[in-house]
């Protein structure tokens, strides 16, 4: 199975409203040799308004911005062409599962393209920098582990491919193939370094490989990374009644006696408190560090004996009442959470239908003097008739009734021109931040200020575009 390591640049770090600029695909072979590389660009689409901070740090100028070859709807879809081109793959990012796949899925959903194509049937997700903390935890001897100025552990990327002797040139940090290709370094050097862990992990890449070892092993070891990695054995004890990919675990470094006994009510606390605790879920495809307890358990802290660990899970497994508890609890976990107001903040509330599936491969394929009519009058879902409509006013305005063309324009003004405090950036948001890093940058890093002073000027502008069209 083809191996495809990959990155993005983004307009920030909102996982739902911000989007990617950037996109890079390393296409290798299962033994890690390269067979091509794909670099996509794509504008800002008008509703969004990056932050400064990720144009400074990503070193992104307005001419870069303004200047990409790619609308933002057409550089989702090349890259929707690339995921659904490469057939079942294995997709390799750094801090993947927890950002860059997210931002896709976002990207996807907000343009009517399939959510999850990167879990096709068949494809497996690897995150390298969880296989790296992975591997530091269970062989420390196979990977340098650098300190930040606090003096704590760090797994940015740059920080451990140059303590580990990978090159990445300074102009090519984040860039997209840049980082792309010192992500595939490093997973060759885990792949060289530290055999056995690192195909351990790349199974747990499975979700169905996790899955077996759960339903199979009484006692397993299981690696977490809070700031500091710490190693646990754990039992599993059932399987989450609302979500197939989650299961229950217990830490057996804690004796059972402590929560058995607890009620619904207790447990409910108890799996909701943030950090380490006695009992909590893993989630099978998000490639989890999980170990055969032969292996992962030789680096426990102060370890009991194997047969105390196996008779406290027993008893955990046994106490059917217990497990009948916990087994309702995790069936309701997330039954109280707020419901989500904006439409790109629902993108986890319920699967897209497979008529609205169909209907959306549809707006993709008809003109665009088609697309606002047709989407308002056979997509059933209200979401994605919201990203619709966005889409149209965009590309196609003409297309649109004259009142409805009105009230997106007055959405749009609201949308980027508000003061009020709003979970996407906003002009004057962004204004205002720009404002402290002009306080806080070196006066003689004239480059860094001048680039500023361009972010600046580009808002100059779109302002001034918003403002005539209040005309």
């Amino acid at each position: 199975m083809p191996m495809i390591v990959w990155d993005t640049e983004t307009s920030g770090v909102s996982k739902h409203h911000d989007v990617p600029l950037q996109a890079a695909f390393v296409v290798c072979s299962d033994d890690l040799v390269v067979q091509r590389e794909i670099v996509l660009r794509g504008r800002l689409p008008q509703h969004i308004i990056p932050s400064p901070d990720a144009l400074v740090i990503t070193r992104t100028t307005p001419e870069m911005l303004n200047g990409a070859p790619l609308s933002h709807l057409e550089f989702v879809q090349a890259i929707a062409e690339v995921v659904s081109s490469a057939g079942p793959a294995c997709w390799c990012a750094y801090n993947g599962l927890k950002f860059d796949e997210l931002i896709l899925r976002s990207a996807f959903f907000q343009t009517l393209h399939p959510v999850y194509a990167t879990q096709a049937p068949g494809s497996t997700r690897a995150d390298v920098m969880m296989m790296a903390q992975a591997i530091a935890a269970q062989e420390p001897w196979a990977l340098t582990v650098p300190v930040n100025d606090a003096g704590k552990p760090t797994f940015k990327l740059g920080a451990i491919c140059a303590a580990n002797g990978i090159i990445l040139p300074a102009e090519d940090e984040h860039d997209a193939l840049g980082d792309a290709r010192a992500t595939l370094a490093l997973l060759r050097h885990l792949k060289e370094a530290a055999p056995v862990t690192f195909r351990m992990m790349m199974a747990n890449a499975d979700r169905r490989h996790v899955l077996d070892m759960l339903r199979g092993n009484e006692v397993l070891a299981l690696t977490q990374h809070f700031g500091a990695a710490r190693t646990l054995p754990v039992a599993p004890i059932v399987v989450s009644p609302s979500n197939g990919n989650a299961y229950a675990v217990a830490d057996l470094a804690v004796d059972p006696d402590d929560y058995l006994v607890k009620s619904e009510g207790e447990l409910a606390d108890l799996l909701a408190i943030r950090g380490p605790r006695p009992i909590f879920t893993i989630v099978a495809n998000a490639q989890p560090m999980l170990f055969p307890f032969e292996h992962g358990g030789a680096v426990i802290s102060n370890p009991l004996p194997r047969a105390e660990y196996a008779a406290r899970a027993r008893r955990i497994r046994n106490d059917h009442g217990f497990v009948a508890r916990l087994a309702a609890v995790l069936g309701r976990q997330f039954s109280d959470r707020a419901a989500a107001v904006e439409p790109e903040e629902q993108i986890y509330d319920r699967f897209v239908s497979k008529p609205d599936q169909a209907h959306s491969r549809r707006f993709h394929e008809i003109p665009w003097d088609q697309r606002h009519r047709f989407a308002q009058a056979v997509i059933s879902d209200p979401r994605l008739k919201v990203f619709a409509r966005r889409m149209a006013y965009e590309a196609a305005p003409e297309t649109m009734p004259p009142a409805e063309r009105e009230a997106m324009k007055a959405w749009l003004m609201d949308r980027l021109m508000t003061d009020i405090d709003r979970p996407w950036m906003t002009i004057p948001a962004a204004r205002r931040r720009l404002a402290e890093l002009v306080a806080a940058c070196d006066p003689d890093d004239v480059g860094r200020m001048q680039h500023i002073a361009d972010i600046v000027a580009w808002l100059d502008a779109k302002t001034a575009s918003l403002n005539s069209m209040r005309g």
